[in-house]
């Protein structure tokens, strides 16, 4: 009788503890993505790519420490047990933009159109700012906790980004001391697979849910690169809203 009593409260138990539901939401974000590293700068110049256009104009560093805008959106499925573990998988599409002022210009020839040069400088000043700009698709696996604060939820969402790159552009203008402008639109060999480890959070009332999250890059953005110091690490903070579809 006590093997057959204990046997159902085993039972009992184990239906309670791995008890789950399925919940999907779809989520639209904003936030300010930057270059950490010694090879990231908040400075660069402008190379003149070709002599018959400026939409040749690219970035001699393109890696920049300053944050750009970026915004994203995509959909989340997660599974939620009953002791409030959780395991799911955000993916969607993210423009990431980091930022650097553009400084000077550095011609390929002298032409009349460009300031006079003077000694052995080739390169001229400018006032500007130049973007390194990713279009990806972001997979986010991930696990987590929930804590039940009366009608709001708090989710702890540690987990990790896969940013795999659909195109990589070099974006931006700036001006000369007489008013010139300089346009920046280069497309690049696109960036590797941008791996970040993530820690993120959620908090929900009903069906809405505030999220914020940072991720730091392990993907070195200059591996391979020839010559001096070569190290660039993508960072990237979120804050989105979400709603939940059941």
């Amino acid at each position: 009788m006590k093997k057959r009593f204990l046997t159902v409260v085993l039972l009992c138990c184990g239906t309670s503890l791995f008890a789950q539901k399925i919940e999907v939401s779809v989520q639209a974000a904003s936030g300010l993505f930057r270059f950490s590293g010694a090879s990231a700068t908040p400075a660069t110049m402008i190379l003149q790519g070709s002599t018959t256009g400026d939409p040749m104009n690219r970035a001699n560093n393109p890696y920049g420490s300053k944050n750009g805008f970026s915004y994203g959106g995509g959909i989340q499925a997660q599974l939620v047990l009953k002791g409030g573990f959780i395991v799911g998988l955000q993916t969607g599409y993210e423009v990431l933009r980091s930022k650097a002022d553009a400084n000077r210009y550095s011609p390929i020839v002298t032409a009349s159109n460009l300031p006079t040069i003077t000694g052995n400088d080739w390169t001229f000043p400018l006032t500007g700012h130049v973007a390194l700009q990713n279009q990806t698709i972001n997979l986010n696996p991930y696990i987590g906790y929930r804590f039940q604060f009366n009608k709001v939820k708090l989710d702890i969402l540690p987990g990790v980004d896969i940013g795999l790159m659909l195109s990589t552009r070099d974006k931006g203008e700036a001006k000369d001391k007489e008013g010139r402008l300089y346009k920046v639109d280069y497309e690049r060999a696109k960036s590797p697979t941008d791996v970040r480890l993530r820690m993120g959070a959620a908090a929900s009332y009903g069906r809405y849910a505030l999220n914020a999250s940072f991720a730091h890059g392990l993907t070195n953005y200059r591996e391979g690169w020839i010559g001096g110091v070569n190290d660039a690490h993508s960072e990237l903070w979120r804050l989105g809203l979400s709603y939940r579809l059941f």
